[in-house]
């Protein structure tokens, strides 16, 4: 299905815009098996791109990738968007539909309670909790707010031989799938073919909603950093780096530039991504990434989490029970391609 005009306007370059919500992306999904439906809900705001798919002996399931999109501080505005959704649930008998808006509970909650939805047993993005960086700062005061040691460790990259350059070729995308496949096999994440990511990349780099860069010592490339522009965020999407990138605090200086790249294009947060909800917790996964990430500062931020409308309790709670092995099977794939 064509967007219709000013689509991407609102659903991922106003301010509280996602990239998950683009045109962009439904390209990908319906390349992928998903049907994309543009939902307007208000004009230019609210919105929703809705992605359906048959599932489990041709049940119908929805979802809207950190969605439905809505005005700043527009709780009335996102009530409106959660209710209309959920009616649409009810009325193409789908077994749920899903959303998970990147919005705090505080914000969030009460509008999904009244409209019907549910915490669900499934978050498809894992990220929910963030620190985020103000970028109104100049570059040196940002600079300066870094930990002592984050701080050091940002100029010795340059002192080690790091240079860090924006990449679009096919050899640039090629290289960073090569590093995140293989922080994939060291932090036991699943990993998909080089085909998937390189069409995903492509798409978001060629439609300007993503950027990445590569760092470099003697012309080898040993970390990357993709990064979205949703709305007035620019989002650390995914970052991968190889040993040699330990020894010449490659990562930091690439973050870095990461930072001041976002500031420089015009956006007024940097979001540095996923990071554990509970950060006192050293046993999650996500907490060796914190340590890393909390030395350049922010707020921390938690998003409300996916939340489903499920009009047919039965055939949800059948979904439920059969998702987990579905899971279980992708993991198991991704370790023998590996």
């Amino acid at each position: 299905m064509e967007a219709p005009r000013g689509w991407d306007d609102a659903a991922a370059r106003s301010p509280w815009g996602h990239v998950l919500q683009s045109s962009a992306w439904a390209a990908v999904r319906e390349r992928q098996g998903w049907r994309a439906e543009y939902v307007r809900i208000g004009d230019p705001l609210p919105v929703a791109l809705v992605l359906w798919k048959d599932a489990l002996g041709g049940q119908r399931i929805a979802y809207v990738p950190r969605g439905p999109i809505v005005g700043p501080g527009d709780s009335a505005g996102l009530l409106r968007a959660l209710t209309r959704l959920a009616e649409l649930a009810r009325e193409r008998r789908a077994v749920f539909l899903k959303v998970d808006p990147e919005l705090e509970t505080s914000f969030a909650a009460e509008p999904l309670r009244a409209s019907g939805f549910v915490r669900s047993a499934q978050d498809i993005q894992p990220v929910l909790a963030t620190l985020e960086l103000d970028l109104a700062p100049d570059e040196d005061a940002l600079l300066a707010a870094l930990d002592k040691d984050t701080r050091w460790s940002v100029k010795q990259g340059p002192k080690r031989g790091v240079s860090v350059r924006e990449v679009s070729d096919d050899t640039g995308l090629r290289a960073f799938y090569e590093l995140y496949s293989l922080t994939g096999r060291r932090a036991d994440f699943i990993t998909r073919a080089p085909e998937y990511y390189q069409a995903v990349w492509r798409a978001l780099i060629d439609a300007r909603l993503a950027t990445l860069r590569l760092a470099y010592v003697d012309d080898a490339p040993v970390a990357g950093a993709m990064t979205w522009r949703c709305g007035e965020r620019t989002v650390y999407q995914t970052g991968a780096t190889n040993d040699a990138a330990r020894k010449s605090h490659a990562a930091y200086a690439l973050l870095w530039e990461c930072i001041i790249g976002a500031k420089r294009e015009g956006a007024k947060r940097f979001d540095l991504g996923g990071i554990p909800t509970d950060v006192e917790r050293k046993d999650d996964p996500m907490y060796g990434p914190y340590l890393f990430k909390r030395g350049f500062g922010g707020t921390l931020r938690r998003w409300v989490g996916a939340h489903d409308a499920a009009p047919r309790s039965l055939a949800y709670r059948a979904y439920l029970l059969a998702e987990p092995a579905y899971t279980a099977a992708l993991r198991l794939a991704g370790r023998l391609r590996g």
